[in-house]
């Protein structure tokens, strides 16, 4: 049976459910109020040009945000800059960690 399904929020959880609402066959209407799809994880532009705003929430590590990405036909490969855990404070000591497996890194 197919369904009418509203989904309040474009941000990722949104767009997930939506992606597996529509998925299941279901017909989704998605509403956001701000201008842009992402929530908390998008582009911003400023004076000192577009920031990234999503590397907190988007980690690629997360198996279930890799898939979600590959089945609307993103490339996390091609799309995620990997590079290490770097920690460091104002005076710019810190934790760095090696390229590699976390585990071994460590």
């Amino acid at each position: 049976m197919v369904r009418r399904i509203a989904v309040v929020g474009a941000g990722w959880s949104g767009l997930a459910a939506a992606v597996q609402a529509t998925a299941a066959g279901h017909q989704v209407h998605l509403f956001e109020m701000a201008r842009h799809c992402g929530g908390r994880a998008r582009s911003v532009e400023g004076a000192a040009g577009v920031l990234d705003n999503g590397q907190h929430i988007l980690i690629g590590a997360y198996v279930r945000t890799l898939a979600l990405m590959r089945q609307v036909g993103a490339d996390p490969a091609r799309l995620f800059e990997r590079q290490p855990l770097t920690i460091t404070g104002p005076d710019g000591r810190g934790l760095t960690l090696a390229r590699g497996s976390p585990p071994l890194a460590f």
